[in-house]
């Protein structure tokens, strides 16, 4: 039987995990921190056409659109025409999404499956469920480093466990790094590592320089919450402390405009001096369909006709290890899955609940391919940037890291500005394997990749470059250097 592990335990690498063991394959999961990671506090939903007025087709035309001429287009049929699938899978399982489709920014149709504004973390306890039931062991360790021989990796070492070799497939559901900026909708274990650790062993890494920026996260007290874009769909508005909805100066659809260029005008409304504020007043049956928000704002002292103060924060991270569709990287017997993985699929811009669709495809998928010849991801189609990782030098705090990112890698950039962020990242001991050198490292080649793009496109704005350049309309890869 081969040995499989799975590092991560959220919805890709549960799913993985369960659809592993019920093909008959043995598999562990490692997790930095048991149930840790953001798939939890995911609102949304999963993206997929069911309905008799969609379809894939569509649902792909919406993501194409939105990912602003960087999709891979294959990855886009692929996922979406797997949707539908994947919502029958979990049917079928007894996992009971919510009668009603929702409609978030950027689609044209009502699309999203969802449970109450909660879907996250009923996946999450649903899929749980379902690892405990089939004998899933999971155990609570941190990855250190790979062990890669011949291109091909061969073991891993964990910060309580050490070396464990002789690996058949190794999985990583890691997730992203959006935790890496001031103000961000994640939890403290998103800081990038398992890419950082993949990278320093020979992996490829792509898209770094596009970061999701959700605009709408309201903070009371000592508590943040993402407001799920469905909100918008369902008619809360976006006001100033007017009541402007001042959204319409810069797209059409106003709140319900792609996250990117939303999240652009709520910081830039907050930067002109003014307070944002989303208005839940025009919501039907408010307590019924958000009841996580309603609680939340109930222990605030806040009921849904008071305006709630927002801001946007970093909340998804499209860049990560470059992969195919079947999540296998240029380092043989190495997958990944989820949010660590770029497998094209959301170009420059993520369109909302394409996130969980990805995870769980690309979870219950892993099967299908285990075994099989590996493809590994193309990588010809952009521009590959070797890197030197330095490895003396001092290191710096994941809070100045967080502080350095959101003033010069945040959601309006410059090209002085990214350049102070490189040059300090330069200085830094990127090489060695801890978590401080880890959120440097992706940092690092975050804002490296984001003053190598002198244009602006989805997710990526930068002030010097406003505009699109066509001779950007490719990929900027990195790999570290022999």
């Amino acid at each position: 039987m081969w040995l499989i592990y799975v590092i991560g335990d959220g919805i890709a690498g549960l799913s993985a995990a369960i659809a592993l063991r019920r093909s008959g394959r043995g598999v562990t999961v490692i997790t930095k921190e048991l149930h840790g990671g953001s798939s939890f506090i995911s609102k949304g939903g999963v993206a997929a056409a069911t309905s008799i007025d969609d379809s894939p087709q569509l649902h792909a035309e919406d993501t194409l659109r939105v990912g602003d001429g960087l999709c891979d287009v294959d990855a886009v049929r692929y996922f979406t025409s797997e949707a539908p699938v994947v919502i029958e899978k979990l049917t079928n399982m007894g996992f009971e999404f919510d009668s009603d489709l929702r409609l978030e920014g950027g689609h044209s149709r009502r699309r999203i499956h969802h449970k109450a504004d909660e879907t996250g973390r009923a996946l999450m306890e649903f899929l749980l469920r379902k690892a405990f039931e089939l004998g899933v062991n999971i155990v609570e360790d941190e990855l250190t480093a790979l062990q890669v021989r011949d291109g091909v990796v061969k073991g891993f070492v964990t910060r309580e466990r050490g070396l464990i070799s002789n690996v058949d497939y190794l999985v990583l559901a890691t997730g992203g790094y959006a935790y890496l900026w001031r103000y961000t909708s994640n939890p403290p274990t998103n800081t990038g590592d398992g890419i950082a650790i993949a990278f320093r062993a020979g992996a490829v890494v792509s898209d770094m320089e596009f970061v999701q920026f959700h605009p709408t996260i309201a903070t009371l007290g000592n508590e943040t919450m993402l407001l799920t874009e469905t909100l918008r769909g369902e008619g809360a508005r976006v006001v100033n402390e007017f009541g402007v909805r001042f959204t319409f100066k810069y797209h059409e659809r106003g709140e319900l405009a792609p996250r990117d260029v939303l999240s652009r005008a709520i910081y830039m409304e907050l930067m002109s001096g003014h307070r944002v504020y989303m208005d839940l007043g025009g919501i039907e049956d408010f307590e019924r369909k958000f009841p996580g928000v309603n609680d939340f704002l109930r222990r605030h002292g806040l009921g849904n006709k008071d305006w709630v103060p927002i801001h946007p924060g970093a909340h998804f991270t499209i860049g990560g290890l470059r992969v195919n569709v079947r999540g296998e990287t240029n380092i043989r017997s190495l997958y990944a899955i989820g949010e660590v993985a770029d497998t094209g699929l959301h170009g420059a811009n993520r369109l909302a609940s394409n996130s969980l669709l990805e995870a769980l495809i690309m979870g219950f998928n892993l099967p299908r391919y285990i075994g099989e010849p590996w493809d590994g991801p193309r990588l010809d189609d952009g521009l590959m940037v070797t890197v030197k990782l330095r490895d003396h030098g001092p290191m710096m705090s994941i809070g100045e890291v967080r502080r350095v990112n959101w003033e010069y890698v945040g959601i309006l950039r410059s090209g002085d500005g990214l350049r102070k962020a490189v040059d300090l990242y330069e200085q830094m001991n990127v090489a060695v394997n801890s978590r401080e050198s880890n959120a440097a490292l992706v940092s690092y080649l975050t804002a490296y990749a984001a003053l190598l793009r002198t244009e602006s496109r989805g997710a990526h704005y930068r002030v010097d470059y406003p505009s699109k350049d066509a001779n950007w309309r490719r990929r900027i890869y990195f790999k570290v250097s022999a």
